[in-house]
């Protein structure tokens, strides 16, 4: 059975709001992280925006543009 391709999710960032998205791909609401990194050497990727805005966050782990995707799925 092929795995399906990754999709990126649709978010509302909150301005000034702290933000963890996933680096392990272990945790169970990518993109964002739940602490299941705790068993791996990896940490989150911390952010904040600037403003309020709508963007797509990147699910399959391939994005150079971290933690936005940049359609590399």
């Amino acid at each position: 059975m092929k795995k399906p391709i990754p999709t990126p999710i649709a978010a509302y960032l909150l301005k000034d709001k702290a933000y963890a998205y996933c680096t392990c791909e272990n945790s169970g609401s990518i993109p964002y992280c739940d602490g299941s990194h705790k068993k791996t050497n990896k940490k989150p990727l911390l952010f904040k925006v600037a403003e309020n805005t709508k963007t797509f966050l990147c699910t399959c782990g391939n994005s150079q543009n971290k933690p936005y995707c940049d359609g590399s799925h």
